[in-house]
């Protein structure tokens, strides 16, 4: 419910200032981390061995403000939040928890309008990456990271005289990626996202 109430919020904003938002959207995807292999102690209660990649479905909404519209192409400012999306740690076939990862984000992105849209974007994301319903509580915590994304994707839009409704497969990729696991912090940043695949869409005002 508080991320509902979050996404409501932003959304609300965003409507209230049309003049300023050229652009809101509802993006849905699928991340993916990478499978790590720990030593004995680096979770209380687990096993060395094998973590297996986690990969949580999520959901969140994104808001633009062009700074240069040519018709063909569009310059504009970005700003996401990403509600928290959550799946299993695996280690050696055997759940033990979950970790869950969130974010707030700002960047740019481009747009090349012909057929179909061409998009590439930045971001700079605030993460927050936490482990829960572990056995053990001290497993159970939170981590935070700063870490830049970039973004492409491919769609369709559909010109009106008001707005434009627009659709797009998006895929995004981090530029920084941690393999530390002394920790519990470092294994929780370890086996963060470092990928996204999802459907973005919205519509341009």
């Amino acid at each position: 419910m508080k991320n509902v109430a979050r996404i409501t919020m932003v959304s609300a904003a965003l409507m209230a200032v049309p003049a300023m938002a050229s652009e809101v959207g509802v993006m849905v995807d699928k991340q993916f981390g990478k499978a790590q292999t720990v030593i004995a102690g680096s979770f209380a209660g687990a096993p060395a061995g094998k973590i297996d990649s986690v990969g949580p479905t999520g959901f969140g909404i994104r808001g633009a403000y062009t700074l240069l519209n040519l018709k063909v192409a569009e310059l504009g400012l970005t700003a996401s939040y990403h509600s928290k999306a959550e799946g299993d740690v695996v280690i050696e076939g055997t759940k033990y928890g979950k970790l869950g990862s969130e974010y707030m984000a700002i960047g740019a992105q481009v747009d090349w309008k012909f057929l179909v849209n061409l998009h590439l974007g930045l971001d700079l994301r605030r993460e927050k990456f936490t482990t829960s319903e572990f056995v053990a509580a001290v497993n159970n915590g939170t981590t935070t990271s700063t870490r830049p994304w970039v973004r492409a994707g491919i769609g369709f839009s559909v010109p009106t005289p008001v707005v434009s409704p627009f659709f797009r497969l998006e895929v995004a990729m981090t530029t920084a990626k941690e393999d530390k696991t002394d920790n519990q912090e470092n294994l929780r940043k370890a086996l963060a996202p470092e990928y996204q695949v999802g459907l973005y869409g919205g519509i341009r005002f």
